[in-house]
């Protein structure tokens, strides 16, 4: 059958789950900055790894006022509230290690976090879709995706390691965008009973994970193992099915009954699971796994 007389987006593409084609699963150029009226959640955001190693955290968002969310318009100033507001919700819980934890998020925290989170279906928590796909700027815009180019907008306890986690993870996803892409060639290509589109597109998605894999190895060169572990997990810990939050946490005026939410992980990948979806790979048990779509800013 010849190829050449068919429109694959005709049936599907990328556009039509909010996913871009040039970064995949990736926020493309996140907001740096929220309106003005949000600047007191970002002087914190901001400042989280000092209020952390100073003790006071949960002293700044204590005195914190409550912020309304409606202001909040677009999804990339959904997505900026909510990375800032889940960086200042894990700091506040662990600022004292896992000996000292909290069983209650005050409310000038919760309230606006939960709308927020309602708002772009994401649990009230930091999780993958805060601390990689949307927490990145290229220092030169003009510049290549590269550890070379790429920062943080906010960050944790862990140093250069931090960075590295978050950016590493960063580059996998990017290079797994032409296998992502080609996952509509492929159910197409079924669909049109094409041999040669199908075989084409998975040729594609198998050079796309080995570059994937290649990628993942630069985690050895900028993440010190016990760094990772002994600092920076605990922020990434959750409190569900943790044992130094049995409970989880109480919500101040959301609701009354602790919740319980993963913390992030990169099981939570979207781009895993397509993968897994479009080869029938099968996984046993429960997990904090997460699914998300990517939106544009516009």
């Amino acid at each position: 059958m010849d190829t050449k007389v068919k429109n694959t987006e005709t049936l599907l593409s990328l556009g039509q789950f909010h996913i871009s084609e040039d970064c995949g699963f990736i926020l493309p150029e996140p907001l740096v900055d929220l309106p003005v009226y949000y600047k007191p959640w970002m002087d914190i955001a901001r400042n989280v790894l000092e209020l952390i190693f100073s003790h006071s955290l949960r002293l700044r968002i204590h005195n914190m006022p409550l912020l309304e969310t409606h202001l909040l318009r677009t999804h990339c100033e959904l997505r900026l509230a909510h990375l800032a507001l889940s960086m200042m919700t894990v700091g506040y819980v662990w600022q004292e290690g896992e000996r000292e934890t909290i069983k209650v998020l005050p409310r000038n925290l919760s309230v606006p976090f939960c709308e927020v989170s309602q708002r772009l279906g994401l649990p009230p928590i930091l999780i993958y879709t805060d601390a990689v796909l949307a927490n990145w700027k290229k220092r030169d815009p003009d510049g290549p995706f590269s550890m070379e180019n790429l920062e943080l907008l906010l960050t944790l306890p862990g140093g250069e390691s931090v960075r590295g986690f978050f950016l590493v993870t960063l580059l996998v996803e990017l290079a797994a965008v032409p296998g992502l892409k080609s996952i509509l060639d492929v159910i197409n290509g079924i669909h049109y009973n094409d041999v040669a589109m199908v075989t084409k597109a998975l040729d594609v998605v198998s050079q796309a994970i080995g570059s994937m894999k290649q990628a993942f190895k630069l985690m050895h060169e900028y993440v010190d193992p016990s760094i990772f572990y002994g600092i920076m997990r605990i922020y990434l810990s959750g409190w569900k099915d943790n044992p130094s939050m049995p409970e989880g946490l109480v919500y101040d005026g959301v609701q009354e009954k602790p919740m319980e939410f993963s913390g992030g992980s990169a099981a939570q990948s979207s781009i895993l699971h397509c993968f897994d979806e479009l080869l029938g790979v099968q996984h046993e048990g429960s997990s904090g796994k997460i699914t998300i779509s990517n939106c544009s800013c516009d």
